[in-house]
């Protein structure tokens, strides 16, 4: 059986952790999302994936070949992004059997709800994966009868109309059946609001001809679905799937460390004398962490990152190769790989009047939900020495971050902020040695 894998977008909401790499490539826990979906697809018995890719495709193409070298994996170029059934027609000619998974590439999904999907495709039943929510005017809802049969998706109905349903998740069964739909909305330009041919559409064509049988596959309380739109929901997948992990600890662990709870401490990690560590908490390969520090609930340190005498990371995601030297405060932030922070660093993650935070994404302002929000920093950034970040901000890469600047704007990539001082020098104050 074969996994068709949407992984052409871009993800411009997500920027600036997107400027370097494409979405289905950002790290959750030390792997990628894409990573993540195949791994548990493989271990439902599917070696064969058709992978759509547009956006930094050969990025794909390397980190997923580099990973998964034993299987079967084809890789189509999206030309121009027109939609999710667009790229799954793209795809017909490598699918030689009747039925087939096709999925989301940049979503997170627990693994029973593709164990599921996986077991719905062999039983040759037509399957949508669902989340209940009450926000049912911002999904498209799937629909279904007395029976359990799927009649249809609704896209984002009003709410008094459905003031709670299924959400479509972005992973089904499909029968091969659905090529010819996805023809007829070419053939008559059947795009979307946004200009677009939607998957859903050609799926609600197949459902009508109740040739198959259909079935609703569930999200239930102990199941995850995240769809990756915002750079804050990173943090909350981050918690999530934590919580998924058991205390593990192979790296050197020096006198004097305080360890309390889940912690996972990857191969070659080095934590320091004094280091104190609140889990759930996960330090990848080759960190080292301290002395002196302070690691806080559900941070994330990725590989060969080093956070250095005296510093305090509270929830935050620390990307692979990050230097925080020392004295520096890093809360409820996300930092991409190859950064480097000063001295006395500190990225402010609440509002004095404890307001949600608002976050500037596509040029407008929206507000993150969050009462604590940090820093958002793309990579290969650089901060000099007692540079103060204010909550909600976004850096982007290659940037540099001057000595003593507060920053309080969004700073663009390939950017210089810094700050000016008026200095007046006197003569020397009597008495003086």
């Amino acid at each position: 059986m074969k996994a068709v894998l949407f992984a052409a977008g871009e993800g411009l909401r997500l920027r600036p952790l997107t400027d370097k790499i494409p979405k289905p490539l950002l790290n959750v826990l030390g792997k990628s999302i894409l990573e993540r979906l195949i791994e548990n697809l493989s271990k439902c018995g599917i070696n064969d994936f058709i992978i759509i890719t547009n956006y930094k495709e050969e990025k794909i193409k390397q980190h997923i070949s580099e990973r998964f070298s034993d299987k079967e994996i084809s890789y189509i170029h999206q030309e121009e992004i027109k939609g999710t059934a667009n790229a799954l027609f793209l795809a017909e000619e490598l699918i030689d059997e009747d039925f087939f998974i096709a999925s989301n590439g940049d979503c997170l999904f627990s693994f029973p709800l593709v164990e599921k999907t996986v077991k719905a495709a062999k039983n040759e039943i037509i399957s949508i994966g669902g989340k209940l929510t009450k926000n049912t005017e911002n999904y498209g809802i799937v629909i279904t009868n007395e029976k359990g049969s799927i009649e249809s998706i609704i896209e984002k109905p009003l709410k008094e109309d459905v003031p709670e349903g299924y959400a479509n998740i972005g992973i089904y069964s499909l029968n091969r059946d659905i090529f010819s739909s996805i023809v007829e909305m070419e053939k008559n330009n059947l795009t979307s609001p946004r200009g677009e041919y939607e998957i859903t559409y050609a799926i609600n064509q197949l459902l009508r001809t109740k040739k198959y049988p259909s079935m609703l596959v569930k999200a239930d309380e102990t199941d995850y679905w995240f769809d990756i739109g915002r750079p804050w929901d990173l943090l909350e997948a981050k918690k999530e799937i934590l919580e998924d992990y058991s205390d593990s600890r192979e790296g050197k662990i020096q006198e004097n460390v305080h360890i309390e709870g889940k912690v996972i401490i990857k191969k070659n990690s080095v934590i320091k004398s004094g280091t104190y560590i609140e889990g759930p908490a996960f330090i990848d390969e080759g960190a080292i962490i301290g002395p002196n520090c302070y690691i806080r609930k559900y941070t994330y340190i990725g590989k060969e990152a080093r956070i250095g005498n005296g510093c305090e990371v509270k929830n935050s995601i620390i990307g692979d190769e990050v230097h925080a030297a020392h004295l520096s405060y890093i809360g409820d932030t996300i930092i991409s790989p190859k950064c480097n922070l000063g001295a006395g660093t500190i990225t402010a993650n609440l509002r004095l009047d404890k307001k949600t935070i608002p976050v500037v994404v596509k040029g407008k302002k929206e507000d993150s939900n969050r009462r604590k929000l940090g820093a958002i920093i793309g990579e290969e950034v650089e901060t000099g020495i007692g540079a103060l970040i204010m909550p909600g901000i976004k850096i982007g890469s290659n940037s540099w971050i001057g000595a003593g600047a507060i920053v309080k704007e969004d700073v663009p990539s390939e950017t210089i902020y810094y700050v000016t001082q008026t200095y007046t020098l006197k003569r020397k104050r009597k008495n003086a040695d």
